[in-house]
This record gives C-alpha cells, structure tokens and sequence, in this order.
C-alpha cells in the first residue's frame, strides 16, 4: 500500500476526532496499532485492536472500530 493523501489520513481518523480525542491520543493509538503489527509480524487479533482502546468509553471504542474498518476499506481500494 503506498501512501495515503491528507484527505484519506484524515477521513480514517474522523471518528476518533468526532469522538474527543485529541491528535496526541490518536497518533498514539495508531503508533501502538502499527507497532503491534510490526513486533507481531502482522499476526494481530481483533481483541488485540480491542485491547487498545478498552479502557475508553463505549463512543470512543466505537470510533475505534470504525477506524479499523476504514483502514482495512482503504488497503482493499489500492491493492
């Protein structure tokens, strides 16, 4: 997947900026959910993605899920 333009980057994280989060909390989120995919040679569960966010509200593990849902939409378009 090559890179993504300002407007798809910004249409993921929509959800978490919808939700409250602020841009330090989210670039740690998706730091955290890279750095997993990297250390886990890409080996990944959905309750490890869950684990990261479920000390959050329900709104924001909710927005959570729909970031996970719009990277994955997105790395099926440019495949």
């Amino acid at each position: 997947m090559g890179s993504l333009s300002p407007q798809q980057c910004e249409w993921v994280v929509r959800p978490l900026i919808d939700a409250g989060l602020g841009l330090d909390r989210i670039r740690d989120l998706v730091f955290r959910l890279g750095f997993e995919a990297i250390v886990s040679e890409g080996r990944g569960t959905v309750a490890q993605v869950t684990t990261m966010v479920s000390d959050e509200p329900a709104h924001v593990r909710a927005a959570w899920h729909e970031v996970i849902d719009r990277m994955i939409a997105l790395h099926g378009t440019t495949v």
